[in-house]
């Protein structure tokens, strides 16, 4: 019985990925030849080996594991929500997450490229900051910030207040003081899960990392954007299924054949 529900899991989960696929390839259909995305580390001149990592919990997914009306009530559209922080477990997982990178073996990053929430950029100072040989340039942008919908804790702050409260990231690629996007943008079509600008956003993205000169990066994001950008990218099914927070994955980027190979 343990097996047979093991199987079928697997099965809906490649019907899932496959549906998704379907989707995030109708949205990027102008876009050929695809980069696409694998587990692993580059193994040519023209790869990428990218270290991709869900923020560390927030406020937010406290509240939304904890409040038995966070859904009913709408509660993610309180206000107090607003770029929602770490918790103290939050802190504690990118502090464990700095452990296991001290641990490993990789090939240290040039560059960590941030989002421009909160929940991200602690994640990337705890978690990535004053390792042995590792980076000390950070970069935000608005091309990796979570799905935009009506969820209060995705709705940014003033460059000015995080400037103020990350003066080591480099915000120069954002160029709008308020969170225009929130109100200018909404990612929700044709579903929240699967919204067509936001594949689109992350297609710039990974073009945007592409083209910069560094081979190694690191980039720590949000769960629904990574799953818009991996369903719509992944040669592997199984880099697309849902992220923990502060859980890392690294993939190779490469530029494929215009089209996600199952």
């Amino acid at each position: 019985m343990v097996r047979l529900l093991a199987a079928t899991r697997l099965l809906l989960e490649r019907r899932n990925f496959l549906l998704a696929t379907t989707l995030a390839s109708r949205a990027l259909a102008t876009t050929s030849p695809q980069l696409q995305l694998r587990p692993g580390e580059a193994t040519s001149d023209d790869e990428k080996t990218i270290y991709f990592v869900r923020h560390a919990e927030g406020y937010h997914n406290k509240g939304e594991r904890e409040l038995p009306n966070w859904k009913s009530d709408n509660l993610g559209l309180d206000p107090k929500y607003r770029d929602a922080r770490l918790t103290p477990a939050g802190v504690a997982q990118s502090q464990q997450l700095n452990a296991d990178l001290r641990k490993r073996s990789v090939p240290p990053p040039e560059l960590v490229v941030v989002s421009t929430l909160s929940r991200t950029i602690q994640t990337a100072q705890t978690g990535f900051k004053d390792l042995p040989g590792w980076p000390t340039t950070f970069v935000g942008t608005e091309l990796c910030r979570e799905r935009i919908s009506v969820h209060e804790c995705d709705h940014r702050r003033t460059l000015t207040d995080l400037r103020k409260d990350f003066p080591f990231v480099d915000f120069a690629l954002v160029k709008d003081e308020d969170d225009v996007l929130w109100t200018a943008r909404k990612e929700n079509e044709p579903s929240e899960m699967a919204a067509t600008l936001c594949y689109e956003r992350a297609d710039e993205f990974l073009n945007w990392l592409k083209n910069r000169p560094e081979r190694n990066i690191a980039v720590v994001a949000h769960w629904v954007f990574l799953k818009h950008m991996f369903t719509a990218h992944a040669a592997d099914p199984a880099l697309a299924t849902n992220f923990r927070n502060a859980e890392l994955r690294t993939a190779a980027l490469f530029r494929g054949s215009g089209k996600v190979e199952l």
